[in-house]
């Protein structure tokens, strides 16, 4: 319907000021002269909504979880998606470089962006720079019980996360670490998140005990090596990458840093603003999110050859066939997400101050349109 809409807008706009009242307020103008004008003037009007949008040919395209999709001729065309360019959201790095997305939500262009941790997305995506996100569920999470303008659309993947220390460290526990610097992929990150609460669960203050910095994921080798810090944290790739070169081990592997592994490392959202005024696209977007993850798991080793080639593409770098191969080890690609996911996820960020006090997570879950 929006080529209707826009003729009626600029046939509105040329008009006299008391036309363009009257037809906004819909009123009628009693008066001789302005009577066939609005007749000649509601013709064309009504011709061009006819042509421009014919409701009695809906799209019919069927989307991923059962729902059927109407027409969207009136939602968006064109969709941003941010990202963290990590082997633990292979949906939209699949989903971009292969085209897949637009293979499968027909007639909607796609393009990308990496970021390099998750509140940059968040606020890329508040901003409207992206209309879809991907990250770790921290900072969608704790955007939503803040100001309840997130909705969550589905899971990425499970896993990935470690914490590393060097094999000639003398570090042995998470307590050694007191007096130490450890470097995260970004403060306020979701690996942030999880390191803090394991820095708490060792009896130590982050902040005052330990002391946190940034490092990006693709220095923290070099940075560790170096001795700049004691330890790092980031998503896979990069913990194989450290472990296998040789210089690190890990200090708590991506099993033991948060619930034998069954924690979600990466999530894709987006505003409620943006959901409600594009739902039956979203419904085909998450469909297709779906379809991409069930096809990377039918064969995971086919599957994970198809998110490194698409991430060596996006990053510019590439990993030893052997450090590769360890790094999707740690990780479960999944579209699930459930609100039990989230509940732990609110303890551990309350626990480590992101959140102020925990609240209701209602409304936080997308749900599918109903069908009419």
């Amino acid at each position: 319907m929006s080529d209707g809409l826009t003729f009626n807008y600029r046939v509105t706009a040329i008009a006299t000021e008391p036309v363009a009242h009257a037809l906004g307020s819909r009123m009628l103008v009693k008066t001789k002269i302005m009577k066939p004008f609005l007749k000649v003037l509601s013709a064309f009007a009504l011709a061009a909504t006819i042509s421009g949008c014919n409701p009695s040919t809906p799209e019919s395209n069927s989307v991923g979880n059962g729902a059927t999709s109407q027409s969207t001729s009136s939602e968006a065309k064109k969709i941003r998606v941010g990202y963290l360019a990590n082997i633990v959201m292979p949906q939209p790095l699949v989903g971009i470089e292969e085209g897949e997305y637009a293979k499968k939500v027909s007639g909607v262009e796609f393009s990308g962006q990496d970021y390099p941790a998750g509140p940059a997305v968040l606020e890329a995506l508040r901003s409207g720079v992206i209309d879809i996100a991907y990250t770790g569920p921290y900072p969608p999470m704790n955007a939503f019980l803040k100001n309840k303008d997130i909705v969550l659309l589905a899971g990425a993947a499970k896993g990935g996360t470690a914490l590393m220390v060097l094999k000639s460290s003398s570090i042995k526990t998470v307590a050694d670490l007191k007096g130490k610097v450890v470097g995260v992929n970004q403060l306020g990150s979701t690996v942030d998140a999880v390191v803090q609460y394991n820095l708490l669960q060792a009896g130590l203050k982050p902040g005052r005990d330990v002391r946190l910095i940034e490092v990006k994921p693709a220095e923290q080798a070099s940075t560790l090596k170096g001795g700049q810090v004691a330890a790092v944290a980031a998503p896979a790739p990069w913990p194989s990458q450290i472990e296998k070169s040789g210089d690190g081990r890990a200090l708590l592997d991506s099993k033991q840093i948060l619930n034998n592994g069954d924690y979600l490392a990466g999530v894709a959202f987006t505003t409620k603003k943006f959901a409600d005024a594009n739902p039956q696209l979203i419904a085909k977007f998450v469909a297709a999110h779906k379809q991409i993850t069930d096809e990377l798991n039918k064969d995971r080793v086919s599957g994970d050859a198809r998110v490194l080639a698409a991430w060596s593409k996006v990053t510019k770098k590439k990993l030893d066939p052997a450090v590769a191969k360890a790094a999707f080890a740690t990780i479960t690609f999944t579209s699930e997400a459930k609100l039990e996911n989230f509940e732990r996820d609110m303890d551990v960020s309350a626990q480590v101050g992101f959140l102020k006090k925990k609240g209701s997570l209602d409304g936080f879950l997308w749900s599918t349109p109903a069908t009419p």
